[in-house]
């Protein structure tokens, strides 16, 4: 492997990563680290497929380590392997923005920090939602802790930045991310069996159940932890807590009770004199009142959640963790869908166009601002947005059916049989679908796909 050249006296970095049977993505994690870094550190912990070979076929330095059940232990492991002034901490499911790489090179270059946050992408149903993390870190100033959704203790202040990592990790199937969530949820309850106060295991468990859409496991389990944690002990963590389970109310439609968990978290703080709102309260409440059809209400909070989110940026050393900090293209989604429905279009299609900007693998936005352009009567631009989601390689079945749907009524009957097809493949059983299809093939001057489209109607 031939790493890029080195800028003279420039800081080196140290590409350092844990792995078992990752044969599937390491290869595309690898070729995206080459020209970034200047020595890539890889701890198998045992692999039975071809892992190990594809990270020496790439250059990377390999060592083995026993798996104990305890990512921290394997994490500080590699980082003792490692030889650059700095460490950048990637999982084989990931992928580094080629076009970011000199932003990773120039954010090592200040000896004021110690540490990088970058935003992570993950790639989940509906596209992509972003996360800020510490990925960067000096080395010998930072170290892992915790057995499971461990954390990266930084010693000395961090620089925000927007370099992007891509995460295709929840994108996998049923199956594989079922044994990845019994794993994990083992692990999280083996570390509340060790010390059932601690609040970070509790607050992963919680989280843990929200993966697999287990809501009601998660309530549960979040009043459990609240019979430990109290806002005495630990304010930070007990707001966070409340915060999950508000999240779990909203996701099985019992909007009352997430509202009252929000405002008495939000009213704890007050009362506690502690500030400024925490912004994962305030952003749930913004999609609470979301879910209710109060735009005003919605609109008032996602605004209050995109100031703190500025504040929390410019103060990102003095705060604790944050859920939501990355969600300002959610914000914005929320704001442009409101003054949609209150027929403010202007005002929607500049917060939606926003929401693009911010984040533009959100397939949600896209949606919502084609039917701004529809509502609006503008059916070019309608359907221009949706072939953007196209573009961004995030189309659904829902976008190809309303492709089909402004077609016809653009009356360019050849372009709505391309999205009818596309939209079928997916989505088989629907005999509607099937009907428009079928009609558009006869406009189109193709009797015969037509002739078959009818006969398996009557079939």
């Amino acid at each position: 492997m031939t790493y890029k050249m080195k800028v003279l006296n420039s800081p080196t970095i140290s590409a350092c990563m844990i792995v078992k049977n990752e044969e599937k993505f390491l290869p595309n994690c690898l070729k995206s680290l080459k020209n970034a870094v200047d020595e890539i550190i890889v701890v198998d912990t045992g692999s039975t497929d071809n892992t190990v070979n594809i990270a020496k076929k790439y250059g990377a330095k390999v060592f083995f380590h026993s798996w104990n059940n305890n990512y921290s232990e394997a994490r500080n492991y590699a980082i003792s392997h490692t030889t650059k002034d700095w460490i950048f901490m990637v999982d084989a499911d990931e992928e580094l923005e080629q076009d970011d790489i000199p932003a990773l090179r120039q954010s090592i270059r200040n000896d004021k920090y110690n540490g990088v946050i970058i935003a992570i992408y993950s790639k989940v149903k509906g596209g992509m939602h972003k996360f800020y993390y510490t990925r960067v870190f000096r080395r010998g100033k930072a170290h892992y802790e915790g057995i499971i959704h461990e954390q990266v203790v930084v010693s000395g202040e961090k620089c925000p930045t927007e370099i992007r990592l891509y995460h295709y990790g929840y994108d996998l199937d049923a199956n594989t991310m079922r044994k990845k969530w019994l794993r994990t949820t083992q692990l999280l309850e083996k570390q509340i069996e060790l010390n059932e106060n601690d609040s970070f295991a509790w607050l992963n468990l919680i989280r843990n159940y929200c993966t697999q859409q287990l809501f009601q496991d998660g309530i549960k389990t979040g009043k459990e932890a609240l019979k430990r944690i109290t806002p005495e002990s630990n304010i930070h963590y007990f707001i966070m807590i409340l915060y999950e389970i508000a999240d779990c109310y909203l996701n099985i439609g019992n909007t009352a009770e997430a509202k009252k968990i929000c405002h008495a978290a939000l009213s704890k703080l007050s009362e506690m004199n502690i500030t400024p709102e925490n912004i994962d309260v305030v952003y749930t409440l913004a999609c609470v009142y979301l879910k209710e059809g109060d735009c005003d209400k919605s609109i008032e909070y996602f605004k209050r959640y995109l100031t703190l989110r500025k504040w929390y940026l410019e103060n990102i050393n003095n705060c604790l963790m944050t859920d939501t900090l990355g969600y300002d293209y959610s914000a914005y989604n929320g704001l442009g869908f409101c003054y949609g429905s209150l027929g403010e279009w202007e005002k929607a299609v500049d917060f939606l166009e926003k929401a693009i900007l911010a984040n533009p693998k959100y397939s949600t936005t896209y949606k919502n601002l084609a039917a701004c352009y529809s509502a609006m009567g503008n059916n070019t631009e309608a359907i221009n947005t949706l072939l953007r989601s196209i573009s961004e390689n995030i189309a659904d079945q829902e976008i190809f059916i309303r492709l089909g749907e402004l077609f016809i009524k653009q009356q360019d009957y050849k372009q709505a049989v391309v999205y009818y097809e596309k939209y079928l493949k997916l989505c088989p059983e629907d005999k509607n679908a099937l009907l428009k299809l079928s009609w558009c093939y006869e406009k189109s001057g193709y009797k015969d796909a037509a002739q078959i489209g009818y006969s398996a109607l009557r079939n």
